[in-house]
């Protein structure tokens, strides 16, 4: 397939490749680092852990097999993961869940940059990937908690959570400059200037990026984003880091049918945050932090529908109309604090309290002029136990209250054994809730003749009685790390009992006897049971094999959430590096059939994706840089979303040059 539009420039440089001379990259992670010791993750007890201690399945995605991937989003690096499932509504509209259970809005997983939370239960709920603000190539890993994980980080990680962890602004070369060029209008640009001193680190970024969507639909869209990370060590123990950034989204949404309520239209919307951490390193490994983040978020999405659009306007006076406006301004504030101690020789514990408070204005959404002010509270801890040298218990529990809601407790129980040989098993158990969102509860969406202001439907009402999604779970892990063959093994035997689960139901309006609005209500239930199994062999940093397999049974009376996952999905992930220049990486991935909880026309046949790219690393003068062609969703046009929304094979050039 030929690349098109790639600049002149990165072409020559191509050409003069061969002749130049390979050379170490400065910085790189060495065998010793990479063969080590286990990796330590935050995101199953919000305790530094390895791997083999955490109270649950954690998969890492580092950063040589985020570059290795030549994903341009975080989305897709999701499908590394077993048991999660990756669509995309459209070219900008991605949407994840884990263990199925998800519409087109998936409402069960959080998601984490930086320890601020991305999740957005403002609007239609649920993670707005193109919201974030971080570039793909300052990420230092993505730790990846494969179940629920209320009792750390509260209602929102129901199913899941995939926290986000960026490289420090120390870490950050003087400059890095990525070119993305290719097919489908394919054009991202990305520049990168770090700054550091014994006690000062900074980070500036800034790129756009743009391309024209999927075939067969208005889904065009461009992304301008900025981001500052700065850190300033204030004392020997105390530490203050700054993270500020803003992005600006123009997409394209709506379709080109005639006479549609949703023509095509291009939607606005702006996104800036801040947030301030302020760490103290405590003599004998205590730690105390606190978190405060401020967000902003605007959209603008209004147009006007006429008899044209919608027949039965031709009943009413000439001019008649109906306005839709979908503009919102919200505003979110978060303050965190966070206290790790060691209490006694082989006890540690963790405990902390958190305030965060949304407002959104909404009036399309939430039928009221003024701003919904939505309130939760936190209370956690966890205590890690070490019973004996081989076995640990960790022992967690979360407080939260949301809104107007009974404050409710998430408890969970973990026993790691270790065999001895780097190999380990694990059990756990506890019980998760959620709590309903804004939009569950207050969505109150009317839609009226302009002229006569007569209502022509009411498409949500108000749930002031729906409650919490419940799940008590149990998982059986064992976790084999082999470092004489440079392998591991991870696998995990779930059963996910969920009740509660919150459907949105057709009933009379109360605003006229001749509509049905929909409104929330408890009414699914349904019992998740299987395995998932991850195999990877890694002799270097740039070089591994691995193989993930999960199988997924659903039991429930509501067929949807029985389709809602594939029984049976794997992937092979590859990555090998000849010699220091040249490394070749693949990804095949093949999900079975399943429907994002649309109806059984909408179900996806088993589809299949594979991603291909190859680099090559070299030095010129005091730079750095990678020239890389990517090939992505390579064979058969599949589906993942919808089965006439086909996919294909799309080729791109990326160019790195670092100082």
């Amino acid at each position: 397939m030929k690349v098109r539009n790639v600049p002149k420039a990165v072409l020559a440089l191509s050409l003069v490749l061969r002749i130049m001379p390979a050379h170490a990259a400065e910085g790189e992670i060495s065998e010793s680092n990479f063969l080590g010791e286990l990796p330590i993750v935050l995101s199953a007890s919000r305790l530094s852990q390895p791997t083999r201690d955490a109270p649950g399945a954690v998969t890492v995605i580092d950063r040589d097999m985020i570059r290795a991937s030549g994903a341009r989003s975080i989305p897709e690096l999701l499908r590394l993961v077993p048991g999660f499932q990756v669509g995309a509504i459209n070219g900008h509209q991605a949407v994840t869940t884990y263990h199925g259970l998800a519409d087109n809005a998936p409402r069960r997983m959080l998601v984490r940059v930086d320890g601020r939370s991305a999740y957005a239960p403002y609007v239609t709920s649920g993670i707005e990937w193109q919201k974030l603000s971080v570039d793909i190539d300052d990420i230092d890993r993505i730790e990846v908690f494969r179940g629920t994980n209320t009792v750390a980080y509260g209602s929102q990680a129901f199913m899941g959570t995939v926290n986000i962890i960026t490289r420090t602004a120390a870490e950050t070369p003087r400059m890095r400059l990525r070119i993305d060029q290719g097919e489908n209008g394919i054009q991202d640009r990305n520049v990168s200037l770090g700054y550091a001193t014994d006690v000062l680190a900074m980070r500036l970024n800034a790129g756009q990026e743009q391309d024209r969507g999927r075939p067969g639909l208005a889904d065009s869209h461009r992304r301008q984003k900025a981001e500052l990370r700065t850190e300033l060590q204030l004392a020997l123990n105390q530490r203050l880091e700054l993270q500020a950034g803003t992005i600006r989204l123009r997409e394209q949404i709506g379709y080109s049918e005639p006479a549609t309520t949703d023509p095509v239209r291009t939607q606005r919307s702006e996104v800036s945050f801040g947030q301030i951490r302020w760490n103290w390193q405590q003599d004998g490994g205590d730690e105390l932090s606190i978190t405060y983040s401020h967000q902003e978020e605007s959209t603008r999405d209004a147009y006007t529908l006429t008899a044209a659009d919608v027949p039965l306007l031709g009943l009413f006076p000439p001019l008649a109309h109906v306005d839709i406006i979908y503009d919102n301004d919200i505003m979110r504030d978060d303050i965190e604090l966070e206290h790790t101690v060691s209490l006694t020789h082989g006890i540690r514990g963790l405990w902390g309290m958190g305030y965060r408070e949304d407002r959104v204005l909404s009036p399309g959404i939430f039928a009221r002029n003024d701003a919904l002010s939505y309130r939760s509270t936190r209370l956690f801890g966890n205590l890690e136990w070490r019973i004996t040298p081989d076995l640990l218990a960790n022992i967690g529990a979360m407080a939260e209250r949301s809104g107007t809601d009974d404050s409710q407790i998430s408890p969970r129980i973990g026993l790691n054994y270790h065999l001895g040989s780097g190999q380990t098993l694990r059990v756990a158990a506890g019980k998760a809730y959620r709590n309903p969102v804004p939009f569950e509860r207050y969505a109150d969406m009317r839609f009226s003749e302009a002229v006569t202001n007569t209502l022509l439907r009411h498409t949500f009402q108000p749930a002031p009685d729906v409650e919490a999604e419940r799940m008590r779970f149990r998982e059986l892990g064992y976790l084999g790390e082999f470092s004489a063959i440079r392998t591991s093994i991870d696998l995990r035997l779930f059963e996910e009992r969920t009740d509660g689960l919150i459907e949105f139901e057709s009933t009379d309006s109360p605003l006229s006897s001749s509509l049905e609005a929909g409104q929330a209500k408890n009414l699914g239930r349904a019992t998740v049971r299987g395995a998932e199994l991850a195999v990877l062999w890694r002799p270097s940093a740039r070089t591994w094999l691995g193989v993930n397999y999960s199988r997924i049974d659903i039991d429930s009376a509501n067929d949807r959430y029985v389709r809602s996952a594939p029984r049976a999905s794997w992937s092979v992930l590859a990555a090998w590096s000849p010699s220091p220049r040249w490394t070749l990486s693949a990804n095949h991935h093949r999900t079975g059939s399943m429907s994002w909880y649309r109806s059984a026309s909408d179900q996806l046949p088993a589809h299949y994706r594979t991603d291909i790219r190859l680099a090559y690393r070299f030095q010129l003068g005091p730079t750095r840089n990678e020239l890389a062609v990517t090939v992505s969703d390579a064979g058969p046009h599949d589906a993942d979303y919808l089965p006439d929304q086909k996919s294909g094979p799309v080729s791109h050039a990326s160019l790195r040059v670092e100082f």
